[in-house]
């Protein structure tokens, strides 16, 4: 009968399990302060574009954590809830009255390649 040594196997499942905790730890403040970064920079461009008739449509734009226990996930965008968060549509992709505003998809592509950019340097870490 022959003897299978795995013992190096078996080091290898618990440093793996170890680097998933690890990087889920690293991850998460990352995945926060560029969420927040970027409702931060949603609500500015809105500021400069919504003008009088959309003057509360700023103040509607969030950023909150959704609760997951498999993914670090954050939801960015007008609250529907809040006063003019619910022209956000209308503001975002124009309508028959007014030309797309683009103020999220200005704000997503200035902060995806900071996000990318802290995103690698934690893989690089984690390496």
């Amino acid at each position: 009968m022959a003897e299978i040594d795995v013992s190096e196997l078996l080091g290898l499942v618990r440093y793996l399990d170890n680097a998933e905790h690890e990087a889920a730890r690293r991850t998460h403040p990352v995945v926060e302060r560029h969420a927040k970064a970027l409702g931060e920079q949603w609500r500015k461009n809105a500021r400069a574009t919504a003008r009088r008739h959309g003057k509360r449509y700023p103040s509607s734009i969030t950023a909150g954590q959704v609760p997951t226990a498999s993914a670090i996930e954050w939801e960015i965008g007008p609250e529907s809830m809040l006063p003019q968060g619910g022209m956000g549509r209308g503001f975002e992709y124009g309508s028959r009255n007014q030309p797309p505003h683009w103020d999220g998809a200005r704000a997503a592509i200035q902060e995806e390649p900071k996000f990318v950019a802290s995103i690698d340097e934690v893989v690089r870490s984690l390496l």
